[in-house]
């Protein structure tokens, strides 16, 4: 076997995470690489150019910025080896071990995707990282026997291996520009290729939390791109089944309740996001305000 571990990098200082990565992988006995590259940062620039000082290590930076998607596909494209292993650039392994699981699954399964899962510290953070935090805790973390249930539902470009020759059929949509479900859409042409994902208990731990109103633009954004994801799909039917909040949207639709619930969610958005930059954000709330913003995006009203 043969590896090329991909970090995408935007704005983050990676010098834990890769020395800890490279730690890892020196203990293997297949060819490896680690390539490291930078979507037009801002900052840490020099911090992480310095890592490419390592053994087996490749620092690229790209004079602008090109989006999640689009690095990605050229992460792999760069890729010389057999198996691409994908993480979030702020990540750590949550296990010594934690390649070496990924080879050992690789080895003893014949699925084309393996995915490791999420892990968060029990550690509270503070108010203006919590909700978060518990998104985190309450929505990502599940155990790979929970995730195997419906295996393409839980796709996320978090920590994931694939196999080279699949991602030379299967590439991540580069008109999606704007942030946010590029990996639905992902794990969405995979399921539609037939190929074969699995899920593992090798979680990566998830070490860096956007401040609450950060967090909750980005959910904006996603929501956006999922809306427009949706109207690609020619078999949205089958698209809803792992989306549950299509799926309300959906229903709302047919039962010719989709701008009355939006009217109504809508007097309520101040205090749901007063609630979800609060010191107790409720996940239930978070919820409610996912569907006003779906509900407004779906009648064109943003």
């Amino acid at each position: 076997m043969t590896l090329s571990i991909c970090i995408p990098i935007y704005n983050y200082n990676v010098t834990r995470l890769i020395h800890e990565l490279s730690a890892q992988a020196s203990q293997l006995s297949c060819p490896y690489e680690i390539i490291l590259m930078d979507d037009g940062s801002q900052s840490f620039l020099s911090d992480n150019a310095l890592l490419a000082e390592l053994p087996h290590v490749q620092y690229i930076e790209l004079p602008y910025n090109i989006g999640r998607s689009a690095i990605r596909n050229k992460l792999a494209n760069t890729a010389q080896y057999e198996f691409l292993l994908f993480m979030d650039c702020d990540t750590l392994p949550s296990s010594p071990h934690f390649i070496h699981n990924y080879l050992t699954a690789a080895q003893n399964s014949n699925a084309d995707v393996i995915m490791g899962g999420y892990h968060y510290s029990d550690e509270k953070p503070d108010s203006i990282h919590l909700l978060r935090w518990l998104y985190g805790i309450h929505r990502e973390v599940k155990s790979a026997s929970v995730r195997n249930l419906h295996p393409f539902r839980s796709f996320s470009t978090f920590n994931f291996l694939i196999k080279k020759k699949v991602f030379e059929k299967v590439t991540f949509d580069e008109s999606l520009t704007e942030y946010g479900h590029e990996d639905t859409l992902f794990g969405w042409e995979l399921k539609k290729a037939h190929f074969h994902l699995s899920h593992i208990d090798n979680p990566a731990t998830q070490i860096n939390y956007e401040e609450s109103n950060i967090f909750l633009q980005k959910t904006d954004s996603s929501l956006k791109n999922l809306w427009v994801i949706y109207q690609k799909i020619e078999k949205k039917d089958d698209f809803r089944k792992d989306i549950k909040i299509l799926k309300y949207q959906e229903f709302l639709r047919k039962t010719r309740l989709l701008r009355p619930a939006s009217i109504l969610l809508s007097l309520f958005s101040k205090i749901f996001r007063r609630n979800l930059t609060s010191n107790h954000p409720q996940m239930f709330i978070f919820d409610l305000y996912k569907l006003e913003v779906l509900c407004r995006v779906s009648l064109n009203k943003i």
